[in-house]
């Protein structure tokens, strides 16, 4: 191909005139640093050396650039190339630009280009009526448009949504597309007008700038306009600023700020505003003072196995995340404890994992959002520490799996507590020629305890003592499996025996940690089934069940699971709704069945005595191409717990109308005291540029002075318009 090169370049180079064959090819003298190698059906010198003329299929290319066209004049004294006719130039940037007319220089970066248009990155794309290319890769492009929506081949269908623009100027230093008399349409139609306007070209990973507003209507807070400013403070971390305006309270300001280091990484949100206490209605009561909230956290890596880090989550009084919408549930930092339940949780923690062990360190406070309790009789863990180290046992006598675990609660009401905990813990697993599966296990504790301030009902207020646990066990299982020629079916018999120590200093132990529990199916055959260490189930026990499984065609499965635990002598430890407060514990039934698109899944708890259902969780769901829905049923009602009666629905949908609207809704309703606590419904859209969401959402739940509140919220998502700034 070189040599090839070389001949048709002498050849042209000393002819005037010179009709070439298709595909003929030249390379024209050096204009600058590199040279220009035309490809066309026909070649044409102009003579005089005022150039070439290509026509047919022309190709043109420099370093690294290649323009295609219908046809090419190249004038190499004047350093200009002219190019007309279904123009295409790749090697610009990533994306190839397109044009009816360009004129070039020689080097093919700078130039003018008539009906332009071209893709940018994340789908954006431009297009002008004219277009000035600078040698740095700039673009100013006149009577133009941007949008990251699909265009419509025969340009009849407009986009949903475009900026147009008199003036367009795309910097590539600054990574930036500025405007000047800019319009934004909707389908077509202009709704809003700014003389000048700017946003983050769609290949800039992060940019200052504001961002897409938000916008809502309720009861409680009237209009709200939300503007959010991002701030690109450096590569490795950005705060964004978004004041809240509302019509019935003062304004709020809201804040994240984010930060990433070589080793780890920490993440803040918050609010604050100056304002008095406000109900459902909006009505302001009391004294105006500073009100605000912060979460946040962060974690470093101390080594590939080890790191640490810190979670904060506090707010200025029980009501302020609610009053102003935000969530009680803090976003998953990476922290190990969870505070949930109307309960907020800051800690500092140490934690490692490797392939056979788990250590962790934590410390951590407490501050509540219930109406009716105390700070002061949670605890503070100070600390909390728990390490496990498993070892492989010789031969076939399975694992050892010994741990260390120590925790100090101290309280500025109640009892003050700490335990100190050391475990040894035993499981093997032997299979029989015939398939029977033993699993035998055996665990042994020692545990030392300190009280201080004990209730009243102990005998005194100060203890300290130690005792020392174990049990031992079998487990015993034996699969079936049977291939069908439509079904195929697994039925599995399981049967545990336990036999447990006594406890002699049960009378002595404050219950921290094991305060309630609820038998399932996932803890029928646990050989220690407190939830922690103060509990400890004493005696002899067995356990029995059947799981069946069925499978046919590709996907569809069935199972169904029938157990219990039957108390052969030792005392109840657990409480009377648990469902292990008899010696015949209730019967556990689970189910589930996937089908077709179909869902179905069921655990409930069966009274021994008399078959009363005690518990029952039960849900249905349904996914297609058009529908997707969930429903929940959960019912507690043990006449022999200590809990009041509980029963609540929940469903969730999605239908899609078309390719690009869907209905969406959702309820959780209390069924016993007759309201929905949560409630929404509305209409999203989605297609390749825009995502919008308009929500109507009912809160009936009543807590303290805030009752039923309703709202309507607008959120709009304009794809690689996330950032946008004033000129």
């Amino acid at each position: 191909m070189a040599s090839q090169f070389s001949r048709l370049a002498a050849v042209l180079m000393s002819s005037s005139v010179l009709a070439l064959s298709p595909a003929a090819l030249a390379q024209a003298p050096e204009a600058d640093d590199a040279p220009v190698y035309l490809e066309a059906d026909n070649l044409e010198d102009l003579g005089n050396g005022a150039g070439f003329l290509a026509t047919g299929h022309v190709r043109a290319r420099q370093s690294g650039r290649t323009l295609y066209a219908d046809e090419l004049e190249y004038h190499p004294e004047l350093n200009r190339i002219i190019a007309r006719g279904n123009v295409v130039i790749h090697g610009q940037g990533p994306y190839p630009q397109y044009a009816d007319e360009v004129e070039l220089d020689s080097e093919m970066s700078a130039g003018l280009a008539l009906g332009f248009a071209t893709m940018l990155e994340n789908n954006g794309q431009m297009a002008a009526a004219a277009a000035i290319r600078q040698s740095n890769g700039g673009m100013q492009l006149e009577d133009a448009y941007y949008t990251a929506c699909q265009l419509c081949e025969d340009g009849e269908a407009e986009p949903t949504w475009r900026l147009r623009a008199r003036q367009v100027i795309q910097d590539p230093d600054e990574q930036m597309i500025y405007y000047r008399d800019a319009r934004f349409e909707v389908m077509g139609v202009p709704v809003l007008y700014s003389p000048v306007f700017a946003h983050p070209d769609p290949s800039a990973e992060r940019h200052s700038g504001l961002l897409f507003p938000g916008f809502s209507v309720s009861s409680r807070l009237g209009f709200s306009y939300q503007q959010p400013y991002y701030w690109a403070i450096s590569p490795s971390q950005d705060i964004t600023l978004a004041p809240r305006v509302m019509t019935n309270v003062n304004p709020l300001l809201f804040t994240e700020y984010r930060k990433r280091f070589w080793s780890g990484e920490m993440a803040f949100e918050g609010s604050i505003t100056h304002e008095a206490e406000i109900d459902s209605d909006g009505d302001r009561y009391g004294d105006e003072t500073w009100r605000w909230h912060l979460f946040g956290g962060g974690q470093w890596d101390i080594n590939p196995d080890w790191r640490w880090g810190f979670g904060i989550q506090r707010a200025s009084d029980d009501l302020h995340l609610r009053r102003y919408d935000f969530s009680e549930i803090d976003r998953d930092r990476g922290a190990p404890i969870e505070g949930g339940n109307r309960r907020l949780v800051s800690q500092v923690y140490v934690e490692g994992r490797t392939r056979n062990s788990y250590g962790s360190l934590i410390a951590a406070d407490y501050q509540s959002l219930r109406e009716n309790e105390d700070d002061d009789t949670i605890p503070t863990i100070a600390p909390m520490f728990n390490y496990e180290r498993v070892f492989n046992a010789p031969g076939a006598w399975g694992r050892v799996k010994l741990g260390g675990s120590a925790v100090m609660l101290e309280r500025q009401l109640g009892t003050d507590y700490a335990r100190a905990s050391v475990t040894a813990d035993w499981r093997a697993r032997w299979v029989s020629a015939s398939g029977i599966v033993v699993e035998p296990f055996a665990y042994a504790r020692s545990d030392t305890y300190s009280f201080n301030d004990l209730p009243a009902t102990y005998a005194e207020s100060e203890d300290s003592f130690s005792r020392q646990l174990a049990l031992a066990g079998t487990e015993f299982s034996w699969p079936f499996y049977r291939a069908g020629e439509t079904v195929d079916w697994i039925i599995e018999p399981v049967i545990s025996a336990v036999i447990a120590s006594d406890d002699p200093e049960a009378d002595r132990v404050y219950n921290e940690d094991s305060i309630s529990l609820d038998l399932d199916e996932s803890l029928l055959f646990e050989a220690d089934r407190a939830a922690g260490f103060d509990l400890w189930e004493p005696g002899q026990r067995v356990s029995y069940g059947m799981r069946t499984t069925a499978q046919w065609g590709e996907s569809a499965l069935a199972s169904l699971f029938l157990g219990q635990s039957y108390r052969l002598d030792g005392d109840p430890v657990f409480s009377a709704g648990s469902g292990l407060y008899e010696d015949d514990s209730d019967y556990i039934v689970a189910g589930s069945i996937e089908i077709a698109g179909f869902e179905a899944e069921l655990q409930t708890r069966l009274d021994a005595m008399d078959g009363d259902i005690n518990r029952v969780d039960v849900g249905f769901g349904y996914t297609s191409d058009r529908f997707t829905g969930q429903i929940s049923y959960m019912e507690v009602s043990d006449d022999d717990g200590t809990r009041s009666d509980q029963r609540e629905a929940r469903a969730d949908f999605e239908v899609r109308l078309t390719d690009r609207w869907s209905a969406i809704g959702s309820t959780v309703r209390d069924l016993d005291r007759d309201y929905s606590r949560l409630t929404t419904a509305g209409f999203r859209y989605a297609d390749e540029c825009t995502e919008l969401d308009i929500v109507y959402q009912r809160e009936d739940e009543l807590i303290a002075l805030l009752g039923p509140s309703e709202s309507i919220q607008i959120r709009i998502t304009l794809f690689t318009l996330g950032g946008m700034s004033p000129d």
